[in-house]
């Protein structure tokens, strides 16, 4: 029987023997269609080993993996099979369970995009724990991750530019549970070498495949701080991948385009596993995915020659691919273009379908809730500024907390804290002791809520808008500034590639609002002209930026959002180099502004001699600020 789509939202029928139900987020008519389903009926595999075998069954000739390793013409790529993947996971978890020697498999993946980065995250998610690492964060956190999950294997690779996996020597020392250390594409404990000593036929043990077994710990924050590990559940990702496909695409001729990294959510659960889940082909987009220049240069050329349908990116790499292509260079197969991890600007988003043809469709989720929670629904103009309804299963509601205590709910156009709750809501971090911050003390409806760290509201048709994170609002002596008013009219110049709006330490109001700015390549504009713009069209007076900062290359994280902690950093050293110059004078103290968790710490080294009144006034001026400052002075 052939997929059709019916007038419920589902795609039924199925390939080659197999009865998958697929859905179509179409609008709310379609979530409540899905939604008469009970959720774990829809998991006819209950974790991704049992849906790869089962597409093995079925579709054992087509392509699973196609990996893109050069991104300009002629391009070159590789591909593996359904069997072929099957095979490579079973070897996997049977090499990962047999490496643990006894003990509770838990497997770290330090890699790249890859191949080898989801054979080694299913093997391991069947063998035991699965524990994603970014490879770009400082080695101290690495060991540290490593050590609370108690690792027993790691995966990484020193192939494909610096990273963490440069100093596994040092991890090896410090990483006591670890056994073994497979790397890729080289190396003395070759993974493939390994591979091919395991059986991937079967399995040599009995996996954990009950819905509500933790497979994994997903680290969630920045790059130098301590990132949280969040709990992932069999149900929280197969039900998360499922929902994934229905809204960006779950044809089994879909083709998904993977360049958000594989130790996020996004490129992981959404890509990765949705692909699995639904049968479809994965396309790895290089090692570095959408942080290769060439590839963006290249998207549409790339996105006709291999076909790819659906692509998952921050809204700041569609800046990039409408920035360089002035269209699309001809007709291409690309249905969806999903943006997630901040919001999308509405000048692009209006524009960008009108140059390419195909829609910007934003989503909103987080690692707590194994991925989207809301989503612009297909076939339905988006409604700019907002993420879209509620996915099927869950809840989004806007509240008014006193602390983490639940007050009432905030009405249709009321800004209050954005909590969520549903199947795919996390039981938690591996860290027990941080989970009275996330979770909500006397939630309605006698349901487990979440809170988001985001504030936005909920509007009476049911549309959900975030208005930024808690800790970005900009608060100006008392009033609470949107930063995304004024990042939407700085976004609207067609000199302007990429905006933050953030708030710089102030002695009397607390902050005030500054922008950084990159731009479009070759073009230019004057601070001056953009402080004007933002004067005449920012709709708060009070919101309107003192100071425009034109940056060469905006910041962004690994995953590609904008870097706003560093931005905040950049502001308050900014304002205290200011102030040693005004009492020391230039040249005679460094200021540095590290990352921390808590209060902001500033440390100030006093370089040349300075008097015990310039010390005082010094100290002063910056005990007015709500950071802290360290003065420190040579011998």
């Amino acid at each position: 029987m052939e997929d059709r789509r019916v007038s419920s939202g589902w795609l039924s029928g199925g390939h080659g023997g197999t009865d998958f139900p697929r859905g179509h987020i179409t609008g709310v008519a379609a979530v409540q269609a899905i939604e008469e389903v009970v959720a774990d009926d829809l998991l006819t595999a209950t974790t991704p080993y049992a849906a790869l075998s089962r597409h093995a069954a079925s579709t054992p000739d087509k392509a699973a993996l196609v990996f893109l390793t050069k991104t300009t013409l002629p391009f070159v790529s590789t591909s593996r099979t359904y069997s072929e993947y099957l095979h490579d996971v079973t070897a996997a978890a049977n090499l990962f369970r047999a490496s643990a020697a006894g003990h509770k498999s838990v497997v770290a993946v330090m890699m790249p995009i890859h191949p080898d980065a989801l054979i080694a995250a299913w093997g391991a998610t069947t063998a035991g724990i699965l524990n994603p690492i970014n490879p770009h964060l400082e080695l101290r956190l690495v060991v540290s991750i490593l050590n609370q999950v108690e690792a027993t294997v790691l995966v990484t690779t020193t192939a494909h530019g610096p990273s963490a996996a440069d100093y596994i020597d040092q991890i090896r020392e410090q990483v006591p549970s670890l056994r073994r250390i497979l790397t890729v594409d080289g190396g003395a404990d070759d993974f493939r070498s390994a591979l091919m000593g395991e059986d991937g036929q079967r399995l040599g043990f009995s996996p954990e495949d009950t819905l509500d077994a933790t497979s994994g710990y997903l680290p969630t924050g920045g790059t130098t701080a301590a990132p949280k590990l969040v709990r992932l559940s069999n149900r929280g990702q197969m039900l998360g991948a499922w929902i994934a496909g229905a809204l960006m695409g779950a044809d089994r001729d879909e083709v998904v385009g993977i360049g958000m990294p594989l130790f996020h959510v996004g490129g992981l659960l959404m890509l990765g596993l949705r692909a699995l889940v639904a049968g479809q082909t994965a396309l790895l987009l290089t090692p570095g995915g959408f942080r290769d220049r060439d590839l963006v240069a290249n998207f549409w050329d790339i996105t006709r020659t291999f076909g790819m349908t659906s692509v998952l990116a921050t809204p700041t790499t569609a800046a990039a691919i409408f920035a360089g292509h002035q269209d699309a260079g001809g007709a291409h197969p690309l249905r969806t273009m999903t943006c997630g991890g901040s919001t999308v600007p509405i000048e692009l988003g209006r524009k960008f379908v009108q140059r390419f043809g195909v829609e910007l469709r934003e989503v909103w989720g987080a690692t707590e809730y194994h991925g989207f929670v809301a989503c612009q629904p297909q076939e339905a103009a988006p409604v700019f500024g907002s993420v879209g309804l509620t996915t099927p299963y869950h809840r989004v509601i806007a509240a008014v907390l006193d602390g983490n205590r639940f007050v009432r709910l905030a009405g249709p156009e009321e800004q209050g804290a954005i909590l969520v709750s549903g199947p795919c809501l996390t039981s938690g971090y591996h860290d027990r002791t941080l989970d009275g911050g996330f979770f909500v003390e006397g939630g309605p409806e006698g349901r487990v809520w979440g809170d988001s760290g985001d504030l936005g509201h909920v509007d009476a048709q049911g549309y959900v808008w975030i208005n930024g994170r808690a800790k970005d609002v900009i608060i100006r002596g008392g009033h609470n500034i949107d930063p995304g008013m004024i990042e939407e009219v700085l976004n609207a110049h067609p000199a302007v590639l990429l905006s933050a709006a953030i708030g710089q330490p102030d002695s009397l109001k607390g902050e005030m609002p500054v922008a950084y700015v990159e731009l479009v390549e070759g073009k230019s504009v004057e601070p001056s002209e953009l402080l004007q713009l933002c004067r005449s069209q920012v709709p708060e007076r009070a919101a309107c930026p003192i100071d425009i900062v034109v940056v060469p290359k905006m910041p962004l994280t690994p995953v590609g959002k904008i870097a706003k902690p560093l931005l905040r950093r950049m502001a308050v050293q900014k304002v205290v180099s200011g102030i040693v110059e005004e009492v020391l004078g230039r040249g005679h103290a460094t200021v540095e502004v590290p990352e921390v968790t808590g209060r902001q710490r500033v440390e100030v080294s006093i370089e040349h001699a300075a008097s015990e009144e310039q010390l005082a006034v010094l100290q002063s001026r910056l005990d007015s600020f709500s950071f802290t400052a360290l003065l420190t002075q040579a011998a």
